[in-house]
């Protein structure tokens, strides 16, 4: 216990000392941001009236595009989109699926995952219920969440199996090597689905606070989540056994973490929001959730593997003021294939569709004070290569008419058009097509995005 706690104190230190800038007051007003053209498309097919999206957007080896959005009070819509052909299509509308519309039940709102794709093309992914229906529906009606695999030759929606009576997934992964779908749960447990032999395991619990939504398998077969605070789990099948990783921390900055008791020290702040597994370093890159500080996890480097800071990847207006004062990070991470790291952070505020920020700081206070009036949470794109350690800032996110892009719940790189995507809320001047409101002020729909990479997109600016 003595040699791990100081460890502990000197890995913070050092990473404190290292890595941390030193404490600064928010300017009074930012310099004014350059604007980025992001090509955009509409979702067709669905409801039209679907409001978030978190995380589910996969760009499969045959270049489409496969998208998962919510509708927090109903359905979760699942659609394909053909980059090639600029064609959007809708497979299936879940809650019809399951065959649970009109049965006065809590219903399938959301799928909340990164899909994954196996050798055949098929795309995986499971599904979440959480607050989907009205107040007065008994939330125990909801009848599971389940895995689902997609085969786009056929074009077939089909249920593997039930994962659990309750509680959805908001971290999933597919493991070729064991043939497994991994997914964690909202009760904190660690579930896997064995696609030989057709049945689902429970792991047991992993965390019991509020949990993390990205989890990662490495080219071992081994798999990764986080907890508070500043934790790292992992699974690894060949003992069919989870660790809590005791040295290896993630990189936070005590500036940035909670430290009241209505938004405490557990809170969601302190492990990481998105990581991304990177075949080409056999390493996962991340984003810490308070600060949006990029880090490398090297499993193989030492007995439980080593994290390296790399640089915050927040709005640049944001790196010399206060850390605490760094809007939530967002799910909006790709690795492309020239290995730069696509990060799209939001300009103000945590950004939660028409929700409002949880965080116990008033962020629409010091936004309008740095800006000089309330703004709406844009959408940043900032890029950092990873060869070079070259950071920029590309601009503020706008459609080719004008639209502003707020806040951004996934992202990926198409496979064969080596496009940027990303999914999300868009600025809505079309009354009749408007799904909700953020801060019941900026009306909007869902959109996806693309940005197009350029050769010198790091040469100017370059930290």
């Amino acid at each position: 216990m003595m040699g791990e706690s100081a460890n502990w104190m000197a890995v913070v230190g050092v990473a404190t000392l290292a890595t941390f800038s030193a404490y600064a007051e928010p300017v009074a007003k930012p310099a004014a941001s350059p604007l980025v053209t992001v090509q955009a498309y509409r979702f067709t097919g669905g409801s039209e009236r679907e409001d978030s999206m978190w995380s589910a957007l996969y760009g499969a080896k045959s270049g489409k595009l496969y998208i998962g959005l919510c509708t927090h009070a109903e359905a979760a819509h699942f659609f394909e989109f053909d980059p090639a052909t600029e064609q959007m299509r809708h497979i299936a509308d879940l809650t019809e699926f399951k065959g649970e519309r009109g049965q006065g039940v809590r219903t399938s709102g959301k799928i909340h995952v990164r899909m994954s794709e196996d050798e055949q093309g098929r795309i995986y992914f499971g599904d979440f219920c959480e607050d989907s229906g009205p107040e007065c529906v008994d939330p125990s009606s909801y009848r599971g969440p389940h895995w689902f695999r997609y085969d786009p030759k056929q074009q077939k929606l089909e249920i593997l199996g039930q994962i659990n009576r309750q509680w959805g997934l908001l971290g999933f992964v597919r493991e070729p090597k064991y043939q497994r779908l991994y997914g964690l749960g909202e009760d904190g447990h660690l579930y896997y689905f064995d696609e030989r032999k057709k049945t689902t395991t429970d792991l047991g619990r992993v965390d019991d606070w509020d949990i993390c939504r990205t989890i990662i398998a490495d080219d071992e077969g081994n798999i990764y989540g986080s907890f508070p605070i500043g934790r790292i789990w992992k699974y690894d099948p060949k003992q069919d056994r989870i660790f809590d990783l005791r040295a290896t921390r993630l990189p936070l900055d005590p500036r940035a973490t909670p430290r009241t008791m209505s938004n405490p020290l557990i809170d969601r702040k302190v492990y990481w929001r998105v990581i991304e597994w990177d075949p080409v370093d056999r390493a996962a890159y991340g984003v810490v959730v308070g600060d949006s500080m990029l880090f490398k996890f090297d499993p193989y480097k030492g007995p439980e593997g080593q994290i390296t800071p790399l640089v915050r990847m927040c709005a640049e207006r944001y790196l010399h003021a206060d850390p605490g004062l760094i809007p939530v990070s967002t799910l909006a991470l790709t690795i492309s294939d020239k290995h730069r790291i696509y990060y799209a952070p939001v300009i103000s505020v945590a950004f939660d569709y028409s929700g409002v920020s949880w965080d116990v700081a008033d962020e629409r206070a010091f936004t309008a004070r740095l800006t000089g009036e309330k703004v709406p949470p844009e959408s940043a794109l900032v890029v950092y290569d990873l060869g070079t350690g070259k950071r920029r800032e590309l601009g503020i996110m706008r459609t080719p008419d004008g639209r502003k892009v707020f806040g951004l719940g996934g992202a990926c790189t198409g496979q064969k058009d080596k496009k940027i995507y990303f999914v999300g809320a868009l600025e809505e001047r079309d009354p009749a097509r408007v799904a909700n409101k953020i801060d019941s002020r900026w009306p909007y729909s869902m959109g996806l995005v693309s940005y197009t990479p350029t050769a010198d997109e790091l040469e100017e600016k370059a930290q």
